[in-house]
């Protein structure tokens, strides 16, 4: 892309996301619970003089400034780049698609004068997504543009809201060292569900009722019923079929290492993993870190 001219710039960000439980089940009616990190992507639509014409996007930002310019309805600005900038893994289930798209919307928006509300901004970048993921449950975009701890439900119609944690969640994110996709995950399960709907639909049931019953554990402040949950989820995706080798076993060195739940997050087939610690997560992130898990403390 060509060198900006500093002329003016307009800026937007969005949030990644670990699904503390529910994720896959969220997409076939069952509840989902969501939780903002700290890290993100920032997009900055810089003014430039172009050095050649503009042909068709190609890379993941230019793709996503031109759906972003399709649904709020608005010219595909004309004489921009795109910076990309943030501390979030890309492609391991953290949500790096859907943190892209919402700051697209919200710095173009921003380019054209427009205040979206965060709502209005997770349904755009949700559409956004379509592109990376085909079929998106809407939860990582809604993650993305809220941020904080929220229970999703996919529906229709699409509702979610605050989940009151008497404090934050001592959750730790450790990477499998693999990279996953995010869509061949989603559709390989759901086309194994279609296939044998009476296998799967119990065990997506199970997963929502877990789900539940986190939910009243993280506001009860009951964090070893919590990890327990969580462990039980994980042994539920994996009968899904969507662990991995390395993910199972970073989930059996979390829990060694004394964690008191641990589960992949995201799609799966590779990625990340969360850990809930018994005490500082920093801590916990540090022995995972000497085991050979990149870790990092979600707050």
């Amino acid at each position: 892309m060509s060198s900006p001219a500093a002329s003016g710039a307009a800026s937007g960000s969005g949030t990644g996301k670990v699904i503390v439980l529910g994720e896959h089940a969220v997409v076939h009616g069952e509840p989902a619970i969501v939780l903002g990190l700290s890290r993100g992507v920032r997009v900055t639509l810089v003014s430039a003089v172009p050095e050649s014409p503009g042909g068709q996007p190609e890379s993941a930002p230019e793709r996503a400034l031109a759906k972003a310019a399709q649904v709020l309805g608005v010219p595909a600005p004309k004489g921009v780049v795109v910076r990309v900038e943030g501390d979030l893994p890309v492609a391991v289930g953290l949500g790096s698609s859907a943190a892209l798209s919402v700051a697209t919307v919200r710095a173009l928006a921003a380019h054209v004068g427009l205040s979206p509300s965060d709502d209005d901004v997770a349904g755009f970048a949700n559409e956004i997504e379509r592109l990376f993921h085909g079929t998106p449950s809407g939860v990582d975009a809604t993650a993305a543009a809220h941020g904080g701890l929220r229970w999703f439900e996919a529906g229709p119609p699409r509702r979610h809201e605050p989940v009151a944690a008497p404090a934050p969640l001592p959750l730790v994110v450790a990477l499998s060292g693999s990279r996953h996709d995010t869509g061949r995950s989603v559709l390989g399960l759901r086309d194994r569900a279609r296939a044998a709907r009476e296998i799967y639909a119990p065990v997506f049931s199970a997963i929502g009722a877990l789900v539940r019953a986190g939910r009243t554990a993280i506001e009860a402040g009951d964090a070893p019923r919590l990890g327990e949950i969580l462990t039980m989820n994980h042994g539920l995706l994996r009968a899904c079929g969507v662990s991995t080798p390395e993910l199972d076993r970073l989930v059996d060195v979390a829990l060694r290492e004394g964690a008191l739940g641990a589960k992949l997050t995201g799609a799966g087939g590779g990625g990340a993993a969360i850990a809930l610690a018994s005490g500082e997560p920093g801590e916990l992130a540090e022995r995972l870190s000497r085991s050979g898990w990149e870790s990092f403390p979600v707050a």
